[in-house]
């Protein structure tokens, strides 16, 4: 094969890759909406961090040194630019199943019959909350705030970002951005995060 014919088949491959590429950065779209919610609580004394929810965030944030669930970063990573690629300052902790200002509106006889069995079957002769027993009126709202099988471990940025927050965005957003191809997950970051100029 001579030199010139081996160039036309290595810029036909280039082509073909830069095609690929150009088609996949096409078939980014954005939906840009305004979510319309109502939301409801029902009367609760102003949040301020008890000692046993200091104790279990500590817990799962220090002691287990867990990563945020979407972005993995760690309180031991926070100041590691490579571990860290949306820039978070903290890691917080947050209420997934049952949000705290909500505990006083929750129907325990319902938790004890739908979401204790389900409890009971994850964690099974759990020595603090001990789900085979039902639950009192009491021992709901300490769960709720108190239990780390209701408190995830979030980083600020996939806690309360505009544009990433578990509190910001809905659900169908939030959940899948930890399982996203990192060029697209790179792509939607510049755009939330950066300059916002990546026309696709």
């Amino acid at each position: 094969m001579s030199p010139k014919t081996d160039n036309a088949r290595v810029v036909r491959d280039q082509l073909a890759v830069q095609h690929d590429v150009t088609t996949v950065k096409l078939e980014i779209h954005e939906s840009r909406r305004q979510l319309d919610e109502r939301a409801f609580y029902p009367a609760h004394d102003a949040r301020k961090e008890s000692a046993a929810y200091a104790k279990v965030h500590r817990h799962l944030c220090i002691d287990l040194d867990l990563p945020c669930l979407v972005c993995g970063v760690k309180h031991s990573t926070l100041n590691d630019e490579r571990e860290n690629p949306y820039g978070a300052k903290a890691m917080e902790t947050h209420h997934h199943i049952i949000e705290w200002a909500l505990a006083n509106a929750v129907d325990t006889a319902h938790f004890n019959k739908t979401l204790r069995p389900n409890l009971a079957h994850r964690h099974p002769q759990d020595p603090t909350w001990g789900y085979e027993t039902p639950f009192d009126d009491q021992k709901v709202k300490e769960w709720v705030d108190h239990s780390e099988h209701n408190l995830w471990v979030l980083c600020d940025i996939h806690h309360r970002h505009k544009f990433l927050g578990i509190h910001e965005i809905s659900y169908p957003i939030w959940c899948p951005q930890d399982l996203l191809r990192p060029d697209f997950a790179d792509y939607v970051q510049r755009q939330v995060m950066g300059d916002g100029n990546d026309n696709p």
